[in-house]
Parts: C-alpha cells; structure tokens; sequence
C-alpha cells in the first residue's frame, strides 16, 4: 500500500494528509484565498499551491471544492 491512500473495505478511498496538508484544506474550507492560507499559515502561496497539488493526487480531486468535499467525506478534516 502506497502512503497517499488505502482502499477501505467499502472501496472508498483513505487519504493520509500530513498535518500541514490539513491545515491548507482547513484554510480553503473556510474560503479563503491561496495567498490568504499562505498568510495564516507563514508559508508561500507558492507552497500553498504545492499542498493542493498533492491534496488533489491523494482525494482524486479536481478542484478545491471537490478536494474539501473528499477529505470530509474521508474523515481528513471535519466542519467545525
């Protein structure tokens, strides 16, 4: 099994985010801006968009949106 994801009985898909991983899609799922996560966190928009490059590659996401909806459905990150 690859570190990016696991199959789980039920065939959906376990992504192992790493913390600074669920920490950008935390950002996004409060709508903000790429720059703006980039602000909260201390890091470079540069390396925000790197974080969802490898967050889409592990939900199998093509947008934020869909990457947020994944990794709440996949117990990532929750709502609140």
């Amino acid at each position: 099994m690859s570190r990016a994801s696991a199959t789980t009985p039920e065939g959906r898909v376990s992504a192992s985010l790493t913390p600074r991983e669920r920490q950008v899609l935390d950002g996004i799922k409060e709508g903000n801006s790429n720059r703006m996560v980039a602000r909260l966190l201390g890091i470079s928009e540069r390396t925000v968009k790197v974080h969802l490059h490898s967050i889409f590659i592990k939900l199998g996401a093509a947008s934020r949106t869909e990457a947020v909806i994944e990794a709440i459905r996949n117990g990532c990150i929750t709502l609140h």
